[in-house]
Formats: C-alpha cells, sequence, structure tokens
C-alpha cells in the first residue's frame, strides 16, 4: 500500500477511490459554473461559497509548469506571472511533489477589504505587467476546486472530496499567502 506522502488519495476513503476516473490531463475542461435561480433554499448538505468579483481561471500544471486560462480557454499566464509562478512553487511543495492537476478558481484585486473588478482591470489585457504593475495592482489566486490529479479525472468525486485533494496538492504558506477555508 501506498503511503500518505506518495499515493495523493490516500485521503479519500474506499467509496470515493473507487469513483476515481483514470484519464489524462485534457487540454481543456468548462469550469464548473454557479447556477442562478431566484428559490432561496437552506440543506446542510451543499456547501456555500462567496461570490468574488474576479477573472475566473483554470490553472494547467504539467510536468511542474503551470497555465493559466481563461473561462474562454485563452491563455492569460502571461497577465499573471506572480500567480503561476506561485502555483508552481505551492506544487512542488506538496506532499507528492509537483502534481500535474487542473485547479478551478477566480483571481481578484482588492480595493480595501472587497474585491473589484475595476482595480483588476487594470491587470486583464496586460501581456506582461512589470515589476511596478504588479505592485501597484497585487492579485490573488481564490482555488474553488480540483478537476484534475496526477492522471485521475476527479468530477464523480463530490466537492467536499476535492477541496480536500486540492488542500494536499497545492500548499501556501507564508507572509504572501492568504488561506480563507
Amino acid at each position: 500500500m501506498a503511503t500518505e506522502s506518495s499515493d495523493p488519495f490516500a485521503i479519500l476513503g474506499p467509496d470515493a477511490r473507487r469513483r476515481l476516473r483514470p484519464a489524462p490531463v485534457p487540454d481543456w475542461t468548462d469550469p464548473m459554473l454557479a447556477t442562478l435561480t431566484d428559490l432561496r433554499f437552506s440543506d446542510p448538505r451543499w456547501l456555500f461559497e462567496r461570490k468574488f468579483d474576479g477573472e475566473r481561471c483554470l490553472a494547467f500544471a504539467r510536468g511542474g509548469r503551470v497555465t493559466l486560462l481563461s473561462r474562454n480557454a485563452n491563455v492569460i499566464t502571461n497577465a499573471y506571472p506572480e500567480v503561476a509562478s506561485a502555483l508552481e512553487r505551492a506544487a512542488a511543495d506538496a506532499p507528492a511533489g509537483s502534481p500535474d492537476f487542473i485547479a478551478d478558481g477566480e483571481i481578484v484585486a482588492f480595493e480595501g477589504r472587497q474585491t473589484s473588478f475595476q482595480r483588476l482591470q487594470r491587470r486583464i489585457h496586460l501581456r506582461a505587467p512589470g515589476p511596478l504593475v504588479q505592485q501597484e495592482v497585487p492579485v490573488f489566486f481564490y482555488l474553488f476546486d480540483l478537476v484534475h490529479l496526477d492522471g485521475f479525472d476527479l468530477s464523480a468525486l463530490g466537492l467536499i472530496d476535492r477541496k480536500r485533494l486540492l488542500r494536499r496538492a497545492i500548499r501556501f504558506g507564508g507572509s504572501g499567502s492568504r488561506r480563507t477555508a
């Protein structure tokens, strides 16, 4: 049996492990999208997340290198080089070390304590923001979901299991990181 450090799926129970589907990392996958509704409901089995005002982003990691794609499948890595670099470093610090993955999240900028799409717009269409722009408009990548990990499609797993795997696959720490979960 594999040790937890060498088996990224060791934290899953037997039922969840049976739902893993072997699959190569695809070139594209649709982000998980919320569904708007006018109906109010409450259910303790549901997971509710904060709505951010930013740019949706899928991070594709292959062989230790990260490519960032917008929800329209446009490459945006050069617009947010510090995000790609941070993901590469964080994945390298994971127990299994630099796993291949697809993570789903949102890139945001803040105005005070609130996310601000208007402020983020100063970065969105830049091809290669220099250090001054990166300092003037710092961005953060809030990760919601892990869609693929080390040769397995995770879409048949429940969101809570995917979030547990996300926390193991990408380790953040130090003065520049924020963790809200």
